[in-house]
């Protein structure tokens, strides 16, 4: 059981889920491929080097190993979900941090487009309420479909 369907209070329902596209994933697909050529080269040449540049290179390796895990962790634990009386933005594994806004309080709701994420379909959506809570889901994919869909649930619940 996730960690948002442990968070969920009576009658609440997860109505909409938004998903990241998979441009917020090319940092961890060039660290991780970065990794992997440091790595292979550093064995292809490891007869070759001083023991300090064996050295240096394998700390080099380590640190890029936990970088990467470290950074795919942190993307595959996002989870950004619409229920009928919230909007949540949860990320983290062993620290979490949440951040949501009731949907009787959103005030506004804005999409961030750049050019690449208009050609490939992704957008950052803020969400803003009363006085100083706001909520973002980045690299969203079908950010429009996600913002008319709240609106409609906020009517709805009107």
């Amino acid at each position: 059981m996730d960690y948002i369907s442990k968070t969920l209070s009576q009658g609440e329902t997860v109505l909409l889920r938004a998903h990241l596209h998979w441009r917020c994933f090319l940092e961890e697909y060039f660290l991780t491929l970065l990794s992997a050529a440091v790595t292979v080269l550093f064995l292809l040449q490891y007869h070759t080097l001083e023991p300090i540049a064996k050295y240096a290179l394998m700390a080099f390796i380590g640190l890029m190993i936990y970088w990467t895990i470290h950074k795919w962790i942190i993307i595959l634990s996002i989870d950004m979900v619409i229920t009928n009386r919230r909007v949540i933005r949860k990320e983290g594994v062993f620290g979490i941090t949440t951040s949501e806004i009731l949907n009787s309080r959103i005030e506004s709701i804005a999409i961030e487009q750049t050019i690449l994420g208009h050609l490939f379909g992704y957008a950052n959506i803020h969400f803003t309420g009363t006085g100083t809570a706001h909520v973002t889901f980045y690299y969203v994919r079908n950010a429009h479909k996600i913002k008319s869909e709240l609106e409609y649930i906020i009517s709805q619940n009107h």
